[in-house]
């Protein structure tokens, strides 16, 4: 935990002159439940830091070859710190490793990260969560993940039909259907997924107040991010909702950088009237928070 906060301080100390440009994330330790509750109450009491973010499992054992995850009650202090404080757990893909890495990845190196590692990590631990019972012990509790969902919103259907109507009869514990997770503890970005039909289905699938604009870097680029979003046919309001006011109110952020309201309103007058927005895009982009 030393490590983590060297860099909580360095990073507090960075950006404490600036808070209407920037906001930050603990970073955590999470080999023991109670020290990294402890940090990020520090972190979030005396730094104002907005949530945590954490690379999925954490290494652990004597080679490092073990994964500590999260969706235990022995993890139960952390997440009901977590709540207690209000703010959102960002659970954030991490490379595989050691035997994990050599019996999976090795042979299929070029999957690695976005292609497809990335997701089957972080959609293991978050259902994980589900199925083990983390959201019904803390219904308050507020987690985000990046990629669009990390595909788990092109499977909701199956899940909900297999939780609800096999799992469950068969002894499946949890209280609420995935969906009903999603909706109530659950938020997703769009870090590194810039693909307008990919959004559009995440909209219909777990709706636009669920969804962050987000832009992956450094592995993606803020232009391909922002001309992608720039360009996106959507309705006025459900475009500042996601590269906006989702953000603002998870976040729970005060006054930033171009956050005027007439900005909306002339923005939003354009588009009814058939004028250029382009502005619309660029502003959203501007108030956005990156994951």
């Amino acid at each position: 935990m030393a490590l983590a906060i060297e860099i909580n301080d360095y990073v507090a100390a960075t950006i404490k002159d600036m808070p209407d440009r920037f906001g930050a994330f603990a970073t955590l330790s999470m080999h023991d439940p109670e020290s990294a509750a402890k940090e990020l109450r520090r972190c979030v009491t005396e730094y104002v830091f907005k949530g945590a973010l954490v690379n999925d499992t954490q290494p652990a054992g004597l080679d490092g070859d073990e994964m500590i995850f999260y969706d235990d009650p022995s993890w139960d202090t952390f997440w009901a710190t977590v709540a207690e404080l209000d703010v959102p757990f960002y659970l954030h893909p991490r490379n595989p490793t050691g035997s994990h890495y050599e019996k999976l990845w090795a042979q299929r190196k070029w999957l690695i990260r976005p292609p497809l590692s990335f997701a089957q990590g972080v959609s293991l631990h978050l259902l994980g969560m589900v199925t083990n019972g983390v959201f019904d012990r803390h219904p308050n509790l507020k987690v985000i993940i990046g990629h669009l969902g990390e595909h788990i919103p092109f499977d909701l259907w199956l899940i909900n039909h297999w939780f609800e109507d096999v799992k469950k009869p068969l002894g499946l514990s949890c209280k609420k259907t995935i969906r009903e997770y999603f909706a109530q503890n659950i938020w997703i970005t769009t870090s590194g997924h810039f693909s307008t039909p990919t959004l559009r289905y995440c909209i219909e699938e777990i709706g636009v107040d669920r969804i962050l604009f987000s832009i992956d870097y450094p592995f993606e680029s803020f232009p391909d991010a922002c001309n992608w979003f720039d360009a996106v046919d959507l309705d006025t309001a459900d475009k500042i909702k996601i590269g906006r006011d989702n953000a603002k109110k998870l976040l729970k952020l005060g006054p930033f950088k171009d956050d005027n309201p007439d900005i909306l309103v002339r923005n939003s007058a354009l588009e009814e009237g058939g004028g250029s927005d382009e502005n619309l895009g660029r502003y959203v982009f501007d108030s956005v928070v990156m994951f």
